[in-house]
């Protein structure tokens, strides 16, 4: 279901098919370091829909927010100054206000539903979505459930998070999540987050533990708790003029090499977690596991926030999809 029609959208806008033996680079943006798996499995979708199209069709791959911030290379991407973007699409909720749906806090029960939410029964709500913004899907790959660290205290209880200082993102579902349970919260860039955990501008923040360990927060964290309350996506979506312009054996190359990178990822990112916590133990981490029930009782006020600003209608029809993937 997910191959079927994934790079469909870009078709019927009239642009003229790639020639037979043309060389096409398209250049791809997203924000992560050389050790995520999303990072490795798009280097190895690369190499791989190079040697399948004989060097006719190669992406150029601009990892570490070299291009600029999620939301800009988004918009460079919508634009066509960049053909394929990896991002996570609350990253956009500031010109389209809907994304927020997809990082309801507490609203997904594990990696198995939240996969079933955004790979099939929420397709085409995305698809409509990302069609409404400028750009095309292509693929899911994997950000991950996130961790609440801190270099203050253990956290098990929400009474925990009582008064840290803690830097957010931009996206108020982050915001709203930690404001529901005390925490004094501050928008920080990601770039100058590691700065800010270790002159103590803010006592922690909030990731998957993918990205904690990546970037190196166990250097300046002395605690990190499980408590999975958001799952953040990362979606591959390219400019639908982009896409086009390829030829229709070079957009099938792309979509099935895209697909099943996006796959091992996910395999990667969950199968990995349990070892990046161990690694982070080791390196004096103190590794808490909270019971997430009491955290989720505390969100009436998130969702509250978050279903006001997001609207009653797509709130409404977005946990429609939530829940049809528990029975599905």
């Amino acid at each position: 279901m997910q191959g079927a029609g994934a790079l469909s959208l870009a078709a019927g806008l009239g642009v003229r098919p790639a020639l037979a033996g043309a060389k096409t680079k398209l250049k791809l943006s997203h924000q992560l370091g050389a050790t995520h798996p999303s990072y490795q499995a798009a280097e190895r979708m690369a190499a791989a829909i190079e040697e399948r199209t004989g060097g006719e069709l190669s992406i150029a791959i601009f990892p570490n927010s070299a291009l600029g911030s999620p939301p800009e290379t988004v918009k460079q991407a919508q634009m066509g100054a960049i053909d394929l973007v990896m991002f996570n699409p609350p990253n956009i909720e500031a010109q389209d206000k809907s994304a927020g749906v997809i990082q309801i806090p507490y609203q997904f029960d594990g990696y198995e539903h939240a996969h079933r939410v955004l790979g099939e029964t929420a397709r085409p709500w995305l698809d409509a979505f990302l069609q409404r913004n400028g750009l095309a899907w292509i693929a899911n790959f994997e950000y991950g459930f996130r961790a609440l660290s801190n270099s203050r205290r253990p956290v098990m209880t929400p009474d925990d998070v009582k008064g840290l200082k803690l830097r957010v993102p931009p996206e108020l579902s982050i915001q709203a999540t930690f404001e529901a349970l005390g925490a004094n919260t501050q928008t920080i860039a990601f770039g100058e987050l590691y700065l800010a955990l270790s002159s103590g501008t803010v006592d922690g923040q909030d990731n998957p533990i993918s990205v904690d360990y990546a970037n190196k927060f166990y250097e300046v964290q002395s605690h990190i708790a499980t408590t999975r309350h958001v799952y953040t996506s990362f979606m591959l979506t390219g400019n639908p003029r982009s896409l086009d312009g390829l030829s229709d054996e070079h957009r099938a190359i792309l979509s099935e090499e895209a697909l099943k990178a996006g796959k091992e990822a996910q395999a990667e990112v969950q199968a990995g977690e349990e070892d990046m916590l161990a690694k982070m133990e080791a390196e004096g981490v103190q590794v808490t596991r909270p019971d997430p029930g009491p955290f989720r009782d505390m969100m009436g006020p998130a969702w509250e926030r978050l279903r006001e600003r997001i609207g009653g209608e797509t709130w409404d029809e977005w946990m429609g999809y939530v829940e049809a993937a528990r029975t599905s």
